[in-house]
């Protein structure tokens, strides 16, 4: 039986994207050690009996180990796509279908604006409160609008 030369093309480019992902695991996976690392020696460095963290060890410590094991996992679920070819096969093509795409491409578009509005509403209710959180929200805002229109320009160049 004749292979399709396109999907051999995509079954490639799928390989290279796996590769991709594998090597954000592992610097996902060094960022987690590096905070639990930090987090151990923020609590090394404290006073015994002091308590002027406030829990920002916990924090580091909790937040490393967590992003070492999601990437752990993700690490072994895409190595899994590469070694079984019938699995790897499945997912480039659930990669590659039109549907799935624009769900996708959807889901961006509706979360983004949602979150828009509610970091609005957070700036609205924060200012009766603290206006210090406001104006983060704000900024916050401000730094969303501006990398959505930097990424608009660029993509609109690209295609």
């Amino acid at each position: 039986m004749k292979r399709n030369p396109l999907f051999s093309e995509q079954e490639k480019e799928f390989e290279k994207t796996c590769g991709r992902r594998i090597l954000a695991g592992k610097l996902i996976f060094l960022l987690g050690a590096l905070a639990v690392l930090g987090a151990l020696l923020y609590e090394r460095a404290l006073p015994a009996s002091g308590s002027e963290g406030g829990g920002a060890a916990e924090f580091y410590l909790v937040t490393g180990a967590a992003l070492m094991a999601a990437s752990l996992v993700r690490i072994g679920r895409t190595r899994r796509y590469l070694l079984n070819p019938e699995l790897g096969r499945a997912k480039c093509l659930a990669e590659n279908d039109e549907r799935n795409r624009l769900i996708g491409l959807r889901c961006w578009a509706f979360s983004g604006y949602a979150m828009f509005l509610l970091l609005y509403g957070g700036v609205l209710i924060s200012g009766f409160i603290n206006m210090t959180v406001a104006h983060v929200l704000m900024a916050v805002i401000a730094a969303y609008a501006l990398l959505l229109g930097i990424f608009r320009i660029l993509i609109s160049r690209r295609m």
